[in-house]
């Protein structure tokens, strides 16, 4: 008996601890946030004090992809329609196919692919020369293209415009965004100084010209004098006050070095190179370069300064320095310009003009001090 009584309360007990564990169980997986399949998360509350408990749901919606627009497509480019040209080489030579596609035999200029050529009577096209049709000049490179704005031919820079015409006149032209000089007979000015209106520049290797400022003189009395003289187209007065003679306005009447005793003289300072008159007069210029050998007169070209005398040459010509701008030297000469040259029948003139200091035509600098 006593034996089934503490069964019975085994078993009893045994059943409590059952469902205890059972209450536990249960109240511990209503507390859980439970993630659904969806996306949704449940959570619960337990009111403090009172032991019950209440439930929230909050629910989170799975993100909505946002509508996204497609970028238009880049246009396909259309293919570059493919240019047929009608220029063929035979052996050495070119020859411009008609639309029928025979040779043109007749002579005249024709086009192709944006290219314009000269077809000469036969039907060879002209290379590697420098032609001329109907009073104009024209240059076709080896392909026998005619070229067009500035370009290297034979070592030279030159001009054509845009239909090809070479241009043989001096004077300024500007090509993409540049300046350029042409001399007579289509050379273009490089690597060198040189005047315009007696206004100094400066043009670099590949001809592109830049205006050189014109210097003070470095407050010398000869140059006051001499920059009043320029742009005056006769040596007349130089000469008569030096020579007392007959003038004759050509350049067979040589007066670039009476015009630099005529400066001295007029600024008051004759007397620092009356001295040169044991080696000649002064209107002739190996005077003033045997002067200044026999007194040790020159100077460091690199340190000229304005008043300074500047021999060209052999001895072939006599000047003034105006100063120096950057690496050229600006003179202010007497006889000088594109007149004054062996055989011209016009004047010379007084003229200013720039040189590079390094320049070959200069002989050297005289200091009379």
């Amino acid at each position: 008996m006593r034996y089934m009584m503490l069964t019975r309360v085994k078993r009893t007990l045994l059943a409590l601890l059952m469902m205890f564990v059972l209450s536990i169980s249960t109240a511990f997986a209503e507390t859980e946030v439970q993630t659904g399949s969806t996306g949704e998360a449940v959570q619960t509350e337990v009111s403090a004090g009172t032991g019950d408990s209440s439930t929230q749901t909050t629910e989170t919606q799975p993100e909505t992809p946002a509508e996204v627009t497609p970028a238009p497509a880049a246009p396909v480019p259309a293919p570059a329609p493919v240019v047929q040209t009608r220029i063929i080489k035979k052996g050495r030579y070119y020859y411009y196919k008609n639309a029928n596609g025979k040779i043109r035999k007749k002579a005249g200029f024709v086009t192709d692919c944006g290219k314009r050529y000269y077809v000469r009577k036969g039907g060879k096209i002209r290379t590697s020369k420098i032609f001329k049709v109907k009073k104009k000049y024209y240059c076709a490179d080896a392909y026998g293209v005619i070229q067009t704005g500035v370009y290297k031919w034979g070592g030279y820079y030159y001009y054509s415009s845009s239909s090809g015409v070479l241009r043989k006149t001096a004077g300024f032209i500007s090509w993409n965004g540049s300046l350029y000089y042409v001399n007579k007979g289509g050379k273009i000015t490089v690597n060198e100084g040189f005047s315009v209106g007696n206004m100094p520049y400066a043009a670099d290797a590949a001809g592109r010209a830049t205006t050189l400022a014109i210097p003070d003189g470095d407050g010398s009395p000869v140059i006051g004098v001499a920059k009043a003289q320029v742009g005056i187209k006769t040596g007349k007065t130089y000469w008569v006050w030096y020579y007392k003679t007959k003038f004759r306005d050509t350049d067979r009447t040589p007066w670039c070095g009476a015009f630099v005793a005529w400066c001295y003289n007029a600024a008051g300072l004759y007397d620092r190179i009356t001295v040169a008159k044991k080696y000649g007069p002064l209107g002739y210029v190996p005077s003033y370069s045997k002067y200044a050998d026999k007194y040790g007169k020159w100077v460091n070209r690199y340190t000229a300064k304005g008043g300074d005398i500047i021999v060209f040459g052999r001895n072939r010509h006599v000047g003034l320095v105006e100063g120096i701008v950057g690496d050229y030297i600006i003179t202010i000469e007497g006889n000088a310009g594109p007149t004054a040259i062996i055989g011209c029948k016009k004047p010379g003139a007084v003229v200013r003009n720039a040189y590079k200091i390094n320049s070959s035509q200069i002989k050297g600098v005289i200091r009379p001090e």
